[in-house]
């Protein structure tokens, strides 16, 4: 465990790893249902379009008022799509939605096969063919993955079905319906129970899309376990030297492209053996962790610390104002470092060489900085130690 000291400007605690999984989760079901959202509003134009030809159809071929009354009624759901098309735009999302679409839809369908049944056939509710799309709107409602939804759109199903052959059953041709294999309670039995189990089926959907991003979920938090220990150094949490190597790789041919400066700092602990051998190497591990701390609070968010091994540390100084800058840098992470340590009750004091090197002035290649500041910190370490010096060669 390390043990904590007064830091200078601390920085902000690194991520939790644990919260970042969540949130990926969270934003998994948040892109499926803007996914859902889109495939629903596609699908309803397309449903629209041929409704709406065949209303066409039996208003001016069947000259039927079922068409007419009908293309009046589809004016509805025409412009709730109409509307919900700004949202689908800018990807917002509209929770109420799949009711609205679901209950919209049934009751359109009820509606239509209501008027079928006055103006045509009171054998309508158990003989037309729309009746093949009651299970069609609770697939579409099954695919927005809510259970309420579905059990939601099932009831209502179920309940308009049978209250239009409630309302019709009396009217039944009495020389017609007894042929019809499906004009009886018993056949109207059948159908509610068709219904009320494909609507059971169904509730596998949301479950299944759970198990799966839930598992998706313990994979990103697998890898993102895996990325913090291949990356990050185990006892201060600082990036280790294959992070820094990526970052600065990363930040090289940015900073040839903008004609920025940055600078590399080479640090190595002075004094950190006595301490070891005087309280222990737990005590020097409680050491390293609160020179990491310091070295946080003092860099910006843009830098970099990474710590090489042992007692040594790497820092990357973004967007610096020439050796000026640099130094500047360097000199606030030695007045960082020199601020006494309580180990035992006993303050101690260390300090620190830091080379410098800095791009492009030096070098404006990556292993050519990293070597030039590790000579400048032997230079320092030769003439004194604690303190600061740039390379004495250059590209």
């Amino acid at each position: 465990m390390c043990m904590e000291y007064p830091s200078v400007n601390p920085k902000p605690a690194p991520p939790d790893f644990d919260a970042l999984a969540t949130n990926i989760y969270e934003s998994l079901h948040h892109e499926e249902s803007l996914r859902g959202q889109r495939f629903a509003w596609m699908s309803h134009w397309y449903l629209y379009a041929l409704v709406l030809v065949f209303l066409l159809v039996v208003h001016f071929v069947q000259h039927s008022p079922v068409g007419t009354i009908g293309l009046a009624m589809l004016c509805v759901p025409l412009a709730l799509n109409a509307y919900v098309s700004r949202a689908v735009k800018i990807r917002q999302p509209l929770p109420w939605l799949p009711y609205v679409y679901t209950l919209t839809d049934l009751t359109f369908l009820t509606l239509y096969n209501a008027l079928d049944t006055y103006f045509n056939s009171a054998l309508t509710p158990v003989t037309t063919a729309t009746l093949l799309i009651y299970p069609i709107i609770l697939f579409m409602a099954a695919l927005r993955h809510d259970r309420k939804l579905i059990i939601l759109a099932t009831a209502y199903c179920v309940l308009a079905m049978n209250t239009l052959f409630v309302i019709a059953y009396p009217y039944f041709d009495p020389n017609v319906a007894p042929k019809l294999v499906c004009g009886n309670i018993e056949c109207q039995v059948y159908r509610t129970g068709y219904i009320i189990l494909f609507g059971g089926l169904l509730l596998i959907f949301p479950a299944t899309l759970s198990r799966l991003l839930g598992n998706q979920k313990k994979l990103f938090e697998q890898s993102l376990e895996h990325y913090s220990l291949a990356h990050h150094d185990t006892l201060t949490g600082l990036a280790n030297r294959r992070l820094f190597l990526k970052f600065l790789d990363k930040i090289l041919p940015l900073a040839k492209r903008h004609h920025h400066q940055f600078a590399i700092l080479y640090l190595d602990l002075d004094g950190f053996k006595a301490i070891n051998d005087t309280f222990g190497h737990e005590a020097g591990d409680q050491v390293l962790c609160e020179v990491a701390s310091r070295l946080q609070g003092v860099v910006r968010d843009s830098d970099l610390v990474a710590r090489f091994g042992g007692d040594e540390f790497v820092v990357i100084a973004q967007k610096v104002e020439g050796r000026a800058g640099a130094e500047m840098v360097s000199q606030r992470i030695l007045d960082a470092i020199h601020i006494p340590m309580r180990l035992h009750d006993r303050q101690v004091f260390i300090g620190t060489s830091i080379g410098i090197a800095l791009f492009p002035d030096d070098s404006d290649n990556a292993d050519r900085l990293l070597q030039l500041a590790d000579e400048a910190l032997y230079l320092v370490k030769r003439s004194g130690k604690d303190g600061s010096s740039f390379s004495e060669a250059t590209a």
